[in-house]
């Protein structure tokens, strides 16, 4: 029986039609596995034909059992809180609150000092060293994070969330991972195994984290912290498929992938990307290539987005305890050895990370939220002002659409930044259709074609756009030496 027909026969309760019919048919799902994690849900995750997850119906499942509301902890749900309300009586009493961080108590950027955190880590190696921190200080019993997998026919995920123990566990998970995940395996972990947990993800996964422990108090009593990663947006396993595929590695013989391969001598957001798999000899080989020589690694272009991630406001994980990101500030980018930005929240992190300053264990400069929020001001513009227009348009429509902060509006933003933001969408959209087609017609350069004349367009209004501003810049200039030497 198909989800239609379930639906048609009322065999699904009205919370996961509603579920269904909005965020999952809208294509808003981001696969988090919130809704799948609730007792007794006929939800489960799966990954569908573009290498995406989503919430699907399990016909097995006895949804009579099923008590608490999926809509109310789904991240793109109408029916759940929003990051003000979530993080207004976690974070109010103890921190200040910034219109685009959120609440915070301290920021920070810098990098690791002891051990090979930095060297292991994508960035200044402040992700790992916090979890493994909080575990070594007796704080945590276990971290629930993403680590890497060994494919098989069943199952060809990379990439899962997975629980760690041990120092070498966590340090074993370090990385970025520019991959799908899903978290409903893991929170029945934490159910069924008691202890005290720290939990990574990006910001609408901590979102969701947050709105689970709202409604279930063993969750709430064994999730102690809750550790953001700055995100810019999720990607479909086809992401790092056609990394590989650029290096002979064809789609489904991909073995593993470093998304975030330092090299020397580089600036910091000149990284490469290593690649392990299987040849077409039969050979399994590794490579290493700069991010600069491969097709498709313009982030601005938003190949294989989920189309939720056009419809999110948080970029720094503003319901989360501590959020780390990249430092993607002039006085710190030419350090190929990477460096954090860090937002703090809870206070005993803070005291953590003061103690390791005082000990020099931890190289910090204190900075401003404005400086933080500088650092990701690619990401604000998108899911700020860009938002506000992607919104304007889907209610032009009369569509349904996620409830977020930003207010729809049209009128903010110059005509050639409304052409961008609709060929973001559509790159995005046809990244997923034109990579299925490239793989069944088992050419890489299929893909390529499809998406070459919106990429060009999208180039040609960006050098547009920065021609005029550097115009506009230099009659700017012009006119106050002519004011001068008037005077």
């Amino acid at each position: 029986m198909t989800q239609n027909q379930q639906i048609e026969n009322n065999s699904v309760p009205s919370e996961v039609t509603k579920l269904l019919e909005t965020v999952i048919d809208g294509g808003y799902c981001i696969g988090c596995g919130a809704c799948a994690s609730i007792s007794g849900s006929p939800l489960k995750m799966q990954l569908d034909e573009y290498g995406k997850f989503k919430a699907t119906i399990d016909p097995l499942v006895d949804q009579s059992f099923l008590r608490n509301s999926v809509q109310s902890v789904c991240p793109f749900s109408k029916e759940s809180l929003n990051e003000d309300e979530i993080s207004q009586p976690l974070f109010s009493n103890d921190c200040q609150y910034h219109d685009r961080i959120g609440y915070n108590l301290a920021t920070y950027a810098g990098y690791v000092l002891e051990g090979n955190y930095r060297d292991r880590g994508s960035s200044g190696g402040m992700g790992t060293w916090l979890v493994s921190s909080l575990l070594s200080e007796g704080l945590v019993d276990g971290v629930i994070h993403v680590h890497q997998r060994h494919p098989t026919a069943s199952d060809p995920r990379l990439f899962s969330y997975q629980l760690s123990t041990t120092i070498q566990q966590v340090h074993s998970s370090a990385k970025s991972r520019y991959y799908p995940v899903e978290m409903s395996e893991v929170i029945q972990l934490i159910r069924e195994r008691p202890g005290r947990y720290a939990i990574v993800g990006i910001p609408c996964f901590i979102k969701a984290v947050r709105l689970l422990m709202r409604q279930d108090q063993l969750l709430a009593e064994r999730i102690k912290f809750c550790v953001a990663l700055i995100c810019g947006h999720l990607k479909s396993m086809r992401f790092a498929e056609m990394f590989a595929w650029q290096s002979g590695i064809a789609p489904g013989n991909l073995l593993a992938i470093d998304f975030r391969k330092k090299l020397p001598d580089a600036d910091a957001n000149r990284y490469g990307v290593e690649v392990t798999g299987v040849q077409e000899d039969g050979q399994i080989a590794t490579h290493v290539m700069p991010v600069r020589d491969l097709y498709g690694t313009d982030w601005g272009l938003g190949f294989f987005k989920y189309k939720a991630c056009d419809y999110c406001d948080d970029v720094v994980g503003e319901t989360a305890d501590v959020t780390v990101g990249d430092a993607w500030l002039p006085q710190y980018v030419k350090d190929s050895k990477g460096t954090n930005v860090v937002v703090v929240r809870h206070p005993v992190i803070h005291d953590m990370i003061e103690r390791a300053m005082s000990a020099r264990q931890l190289k910090l400069d204190r900075i401003s939220a404005d400086e933080v929020s500088q650092s990701q001001k690619s990401g604000f513009q998108h899911r700020r002002e860009g938002l506000a227009y992607r919104l304007y348009l889907t209610d032009l429509e009369g569509k349904w659409r996620p409830q977020k902060r930003v207010q729809p509006k049209a009128n903010h933003l110059k005509r050639n930044l409304q052409e961008r933001q609709l060929l973001r969408v559509a790159l995005a959209a046809e990244s997923h259709i034109a990579f299925k087609d490239a793989v069944d017609a088992g050419k890489f350069s299929l893909f390529k074609q499809r998406l070459e004349p919106l990429v060009q367009r999208y180039q040609k209004l960006y050098k547009e756009a920065l021609w005029r501003r550097a115009t506009w810049r230099i009659k700017r200039l012009l006119k106050g030496l002519l004011l001068k030497i008037g005077a």
